[in-house]
């Protein structure tokens, strides 16, 4: 390259500082409350749950999202509970698991009641144990 190295040294200086102002404003940390909107927090709601059995006394749990929503041992038939949990509009999927000491032919129904106060049933069928997901979804 021809020409003098002090004006080429200066003329590489300058383009490498007009090229600092885009890199800075690139690299500079923005402040994370101004970016992020707040979120906002859906209320739990309240869901009413039923089970009903053929057969009792009988062991059970009853998970969502992988949080144990209730369980327990059961000597009557019919047990009730509210439970504070979110119910979008896809529905939920509750596992369900029970056993029962007696090998024979037996029902389990899981009713669930939603905010809006309509009734939803599934039944399941095992043979002394049940293991299951079902979804219940409000139409």
């Amino acid at each position: 390259m021809r020409g003098s190295p002090p004006i080429q040294a200066a003329l590489v200086v300058m383009v490498l500082l007009f090229l600092l102002i885009p890199l800075h404003r690139l690299t500079e940390r923005v402040n994370a409350r101004e970016t992020l909107a707040p979120a906002v927090v859906k209320p739990t709601e309240h869901v009413h749950l039923g089970l009903k059995t053929t057969a009792a006394p009988f062991r059970f749990q009853i998970s969502y999202l992988g949080r144990t929503l209730w369980a327990g041992e059961a000597t009557g038939a019919e047990l009730e509970k509210d439970v504070d949990i979110d119910f979008p509009k896809e529905g939920i999927d509750l596992v369900v698991d029970a056993t029962w000491d007696n090998p024979a032919l037996v029902a389990l129904q899981i009713s669930v009641s939603p905010p809006d106060g309509t009734a939803l049933d599934k039944t399941l069928w095992g043979r002394g144990k049940i293991s299951d997901v079902i979804t219940f979804k409000e139409e």
